[in-house]
């Protein structure tokens, strides 16, 4: 998050710099935080992160990858997502599978932004 930026700009910010694309309306799906999410950085700082994953019905713009902020971007169907995701990253997609999916005329597709290669 950008000083001065609030959590919906950072959202459509973070979208457009991983994956080219403008969001449409944000949805927020959960706040994540609390003990299950301390983290150990590589260079041995320790914090508590704090996740606002939110979720859209439209966008728009021509997917493209930004090599400097991931390694691959793809949409999936929801009975398709890889077996090696990220833990946090399957909780996000999990809640927003039992709470929105069947709920609206949601895309059959949901894009994942991965940090690593499949």
């Amino acid at each position: 998050m950008e000083l001065g930026e609030s959590a919906e700009e950072t959202c459509r910010r973070e979208i457009w710099e991983e994956t080219g694309l403008t969001a449409g309306s944000l949805k927020l799906i959960n706040v994540y935080s609390g003990k299950n999410y301390f983290v150990t950085a590589e260079n041995g700082d320790q914090f508590y992160a704090v996740t606002i994953a939110y979720f859209t019905e439209a966008f728009s713009g021509e997917m493209k990858m930004d090599p400097q902020e991931s390694m691959n971007i793809k949409f999936y169907h929801p009975d398709e997502f890889p077996e090696k995701m990220v833990g946090s990253h399957k909780v996000i997609i999990e809640d927003y599978l039992c709470n929105f999916h069947k709920k609206g005329k949601m895309r059959e597709r949901i894009m994942a932004v991965s940090d690593s290669s499949d």
